[in-house]
């Protein structure tokens, strides 16, 4: 992803002011990410930081971002909390934007072809703290990437550029539609979920994990549907690796019991995150920094070869 906000050094400079961080030495962009500009600011004692400008949030929405990060960071998650500057405040106005100012942590992203069974399980440990830790004060909502938002994107999809994309536009709406009855017809335990927890959101350092990043997507929702997306982010090379999903189901349940509830939801929410992330890959951005949808057409079609005994079965479920 390009930068999208470009910051004045009177700007910088005024926003590093609020934190006491003298004259900066430096603040360098950050290329990556799909949603927000990035930068990495040097203050003047040599201790680095992190600023996000939040390009699609409003203020509120930043905010609320910044309480569900204090409240994960108390529970014990490995989440890096905003800073809060002289006036006690997390998010401020820098380039007319919401940002906010962070702690640097060091850390590597695996790629999958470093993804091991001993990772999987800590990353599946890590993301049951995150469910185990609830919403924040103040509770959380839904979202933006319920089904119904979904299948409303398939308009956009409708009108892409991209002629493959546009021949998938009727059956990915009739597919998300036939899910979100699916999901209405039960109840499957749910809560605050992360909603994006791919390889790329995760630090590590000395194999352990040392930051759980990307809190952008963060809803409420059925714990299953996390499950799912970490496993499909997670655990698919060339294929499904089972071994790989039930390594992370493992280490999940270190944490927090599967329940009769999740087991039922996994291999439909399972269906529903490839919808998703096909869907969202075609109407947003990502395709520009190699973010493929036809990655998870790929997932959702080695989930329905497998059928949804197998795949349980497969993940010791």
């Amino acid at each position: 992803m390009a930068i999208l906000t470009h910051p004045s050094p009177a700007e910088l400079a005024s926003f590093a002011a609020f934190y006491g961080l003298g004259e900066l030495r430096s603040a360098h962009g950050i290329q990556g990410g799909t949603v927000n500009t990035s930068y990495k600011l040097e203050a003047e004692d040599g201790r680095i930081y992190f600023l996000r400008i939040y390009e699609e949030q409003g203020q509120e929405g930043a905010e609320r971002e910044a309480v569900l990060l204090d409240h994960l960071a108390s529970s014990g998650v490995p989440t890096p909390a905003p800073i809060r500057g002289h006036d006690g405040k997390a998010v401020r106005t820098i380039a007319k934007k919401p940002g906010a100012l962070f702690p640097w942590v060091d850390g590597d992203i695996l790629c999958q072809k470093r993804m091991t069974r001993e990772a999987a399980g800590i990353g599946g440990a890590a993301l049951a703290r995150i469910h185990h830790a609830g919403p924040p004060p103040g509770g959380i909502s839904e979202g933006r990437f319920r089904p119904s938002d979904i299948a409303a994107r398939c308009d956009r999809v409708a009108t892409s550029s991209d002629e493959r994309a546009r021949d998938q536009a009727s059956s990915l709406r009739e597919a998300v539609l036939a899910f979100d009855e699916r999901r209405s017809s039960r109840t499957a335990p749910s809560g605050l979920v992360h909603g994006d927890l791919f390889r790329d959101n995760v630090l590590w350092r000395e194999d352990k994990i040392s930051a759980l990043l990307d809190f952008e997507s963060a809803h409420f929702g059925p714990f299953a549907y996390d499950i799912a997306v970490t496993i499909l982010s997670w655990c698919y090379g060339a294929d499904l690796d089972l071994d790989l999903a039930r390594a992370m189901v493992d280490g999940y349940r270190s944490v927090r019991p599967i329940e009769p509830g999740d087991r039922e939801a996994l291999f439909d929410e399972a269906i529903y995150a490839s919808l998703r992330f096909t869907v969202t890959r075609i109407t947003d951005d990502a395709i520009r920094v190699g973010k493929k949808w036809q990655r998870f057409v790929a997932r959702r079609e080695a989930l329905e070869a497998l059928g949804r005994a197998r795949f349980l079965e497969a993940v010791g479920l």
